[in-house]
C-alpha cells in the first residue's frame, strides 16, 4: 500500500476486493441521518483519509455518555475565569446550533447547571467546552448534552470580556462559526464547512468498506489480518 496508509480504497484494492459502490444494503449517509449512521470515529477517519488530519478536539467528552450530537457550531472564546461570555454566547445561537466555547485553560469552570438550563430553554442542541464544566448532577438531571475537557468545582466571575463568533485556534485546527461538529462517547470531531461534502462522500465509502470487511469475516470466515493484508 502506498505510503503505508490504510484506507478503504487502498486496503480493498490491495486485497483485490474493491468496495461495491452500488451496494444498496448499506444506507446512504446524509446530514439528516448522520447521527444514526456514523460515529465520531468514522468522521475522524474520513478527515484522515482525505486531508491527513483527525479533526479531534482532544480530551473533550460528554458529561452523559449516552449523548450524541451533530450540527453546525457557533463559536466563543474566553478566559476560564470568565463565565459571563458563555452566557452571552447562548443568545448568539440559532435554533439547534451547537455552542462551542474555547477557554484559556481548564483551571476554572465556565459552565454549570443554570447555564445548561438557559441553553436548553433557548433551543440550542448542545454546548461543547474546550475547558471545564461543573454542576454535573444538575446537568445530568437536565438531560441536555454538555461536552467538556474537565470538571472543576470552582468558577470565576461574569466578566463578559471574551470574543463571540470569532475564529478559534485549537492545536492545529482552525474552527469557525458554521463548521460542522459531531460528538459522542468517543470524542468530538470538527469538520470545516467547505470540506463537509467531501467528508460525506468519504463516510459513505467507509461504511461500505466496513460492511465488506464484516461480510468477509462472518460470511466467508476470513481472517482479519488476511483481509487487511498484514
Amino acid at each position: 500500500m502506498s505510503n503505508g496508509k490504510i484506507t478503504p480504497k487502498s486496503v480493498l484494492n490491495f486485497n483485490k476486493s474493491p468496495v461495491d459502490e452500488k451496494d444498496e444494503t448499506v444506507p446512504e449517509v446524509t446530514l439528516e441521518n448522520i447521527l444514526e449512521k456514523v460515529s465520531s470515529d468514522n468522521v475522524s477517519d474520513a478527515l484522515k483519509n482525505l486531508y491527513s488530519y483527525s479533526g479531534l478536539l482532544k480530551g473533550v467528552k460528554p458529561i452523559n455518555s449516552k449523548h450524541k450530537i451533530a450540527g453546525f457550531v457557533r463559536t466563543a472564546e474566553t478566559s476560564s475565569k470568565d463565565w459571563g461570555t458563555g452566557i452571552k454566547a447562548i443568545y448568539t445561537c440559532e435554533n439547534d446550533e451547537i455552542l462551542l466555547i474555547k477557554c484559556s485553560d481548564n483551571d476554572y469552570a465556565i459552565w454549570g447547571g443554570i447555564a445548561t438550563c438557559a441553553a436548553k430553554e433557548f433551543g440550542l442542541q448542545a454546548t461543547v467546552i474546550i475547558g471545564s464544566s461543573r454542576d454535573t448532577e444538575d446537568i445530568l438531571d437536565l438531560d441536555f448534552p454538555i461536552f467538556s475537557q474537565s470538571i472543576q468545582s470552582r468558577a470565576g466571575l461574569p466578566l463578559n470580556n471574551g470574543t463571540l463568533e470569532g475564529t478559534l485556534l485549537v492545536g492545529d485546527l482552525v474552527i469557525k462559526t458554521g463548521d460542522f461538529l459531531i460528538g459522542d462517547i468517543d470524542g468530538v470531531v470538527v469538520v470545516p464547512q467547505d470540506e463537509l461534502d467531501e467528508v460525506l462522500e468519504e463516510l459513505n465509502r467507509i461504511k461500505k468498506f466496513e460492511s465488506t470487511v464484516v461480510k468477509k469475516l462472518v460470511d466467508d470466515h476470513q481472517r482479519m489480518d488476511d483481509i487487511i493484508g498484514f
